[in-house]
């Protein structure tokens, strides 16, 4: 006695997708994107402040908005901070805090240099270490403006990645 097994139809079923593509939209890759510009950034800008902290706390001093107690312990704990989020933020469980942190740091940031707006600078702005003495201006203000809205997607992002 044979018996004949045929495979169920195929023709008119829909394909399903892989569990390697499935639930990756477009909102996955621009946060995937964003989160590696992100982290790239804040790592290599912690890490020409960390290997020269003396630098670092010489910029800080230069903007003059802070009392001079409280420089040395910034020069050594905002770029921590920057190291740890830049370095969580390529992880999906935490991407969404960092980049609430990330955010808020920048916008930080951007406020400083919109205080100091056309004041000459003699280290540069400062946020990869020490540069050429230059003024304070859009491009300075535009590079944060920049890393808060790329934050903000990735959050956005993670929200509806995370759906």
């Amino acid at each position: 006695m044979t018996v004949n097994v045929t495979p169920p139809s195929t023709a008119n079923s829909s394909p399903t997708p892989s569990k390697r593509t499935s639930g990756r939209g477009p909102w996955f890759w621009l946060m995937l994107l964003l989160q590696l510009v992100l982290g790239a950034v804040f790592l290599y800008s912690s890490v020409t402040k960390i290997v020269d902290v003396y630098s670092f706390s010489l910029i800080l001093k230069s903007y003059d908005l802070l009392p001079e107690a409280l420089i040395k312990p910034l020069a050594i704990a905002l770029p921590m901070a920057e190291f740890l989020l830049g370095a969580a933020i390529l992880f999906r469980p935490a991407a969404r805090w960092a980049a609430a942190g990330i955010g808020l740091i920048s916008l930080l940031f951007t406020g400083v240099m919109i205080s100091k707006w056309g004041t000459v600078m003699p280290y540069g702005c400062g946020c990869f270490g020490p540069t050429e003495a230059t003024p304070v201006g859009i491009v300075d203000v535009g590079k944060d403006v920049l890393l808060v809205l790329a934050a903000l997607v990735v959050i956005i992002a993670s929200k509806k990645s995370a759906r």
